[in-house]
């Protein structure tokens, strides 16, 4: 008469043979193997859970989505040498429709790995573009053109034109190791919209914002960034736009775009 398997062995072993068939791409024995009991969260001896394996290949793109559909973790965090969550390993490989996936399925790209560096750092780092404006609108409060105004302010009294560069510009939350802590806002200015790497960064927590007086046909708003002491004017890119330029007030000041565009909305009933 054989011994049976000790049940805690059998459990362990399926839960490494639902790591096994995600590896092989096999989503129908992955959804029964899940069915049966077996958990989504084995690791193997390098940290990585099944959705982590999943991400770091386009071949699994399937596997990811029924991990995620079947309860799988998408903020599970692999420590070491090669650490992240499974966003960090999408980006890295520049799998742009497995970042979208665990984006919208609630993966917090806010998050720091090992590195100090979140999802959004590691795009910049590999200069996939696609990807960084990407992460960049999910994670917004603004984000859009701009003109920045530059040179001594009475030459722009009169050629004001001539005095403004059109800039790409975001305010996102900083990235943080502990998503408990409140959300710090930066205002990241690119010299285009196709540049990864911004051009400056100005913490808004350390920057005082002058409210644009909008009763001005062409209104700007102005800050300034304590630790640098540096001062920058801003205006929407369309001169007189200042729907757009309330937009950016608003999410300097930690009203997202979302609810700017809702009261807009709602202002035009």
């Amino acid at each position: 008469m054989g011994q049976s398997l000790d049940p805690m062995t059998q459990k362990q072993s399926k839960d490494e043979l639902l790591y096994q068939q995600a590896i092989a791409g096999n989503v129908d024995t992955v959804k029964a193997l899940c069915s049966e009991g077996a958990i989504l969260e084995w690791i193997d001896r390098d940290g990585k859970t099944p959705l982590i394996v999943a991400c770091m290949d386009s071949g699994l793109y399937n596997v990811a989505k029924v991990l995620i559909e079947m309860g799988a973790n998408v903020n599970a965090y692999r420590p070491g040498r090669h650490a992240g969550t499974p966003l960090h390993h999408a980006v890295k490989r520049g799998l742009e429709q497995t970042v979208k996936l665990l984006l919208s399925s609630g993966a917090n790209a806010l998050v720091r790995n090992d590195d100090c560096q979140t999802a959004l750092d590691v795009a910049r780092i590999k200069g996939n573009i696609n990807i960084v404006r990407t992460i960049e609108s999910h994670i917004c409060y603004f984000t859009g053109w701009l003109r920045e105004f530059y040179g001594p302010g009475f030459l722009r009294a009169f050629a004001p034109q001539f005095l403004s560069r059109k800039i790409w510009a975001a305010v996102i939350p900083q990235g943080s190791s502990n998503p408990m802590t409140p959300k710090k806002l930066e205002l990241v200015i690119y010299p285009s919209s196709q540049d990864v790497q911004p051009r400056t960064v100005i913490a808004l927590w350390n920057a005082e914002i002058e409210e644009p007086n909008f009763n001005r046909p062409d209104p700007e708003v102005t800050i300034f960034d304590q630790s640098t002491k540096t001062q920058y004017k801003l205006a929407s890119a369309n001169e007189g736009d200042k729907q757009q330029l309330h937009c950016l007030y608003d999410a300097c000041s930690g009203v997202p775009q979302m609810i700017t565009e809702f009261r807009k909305q709602v202002l035009s009933f």
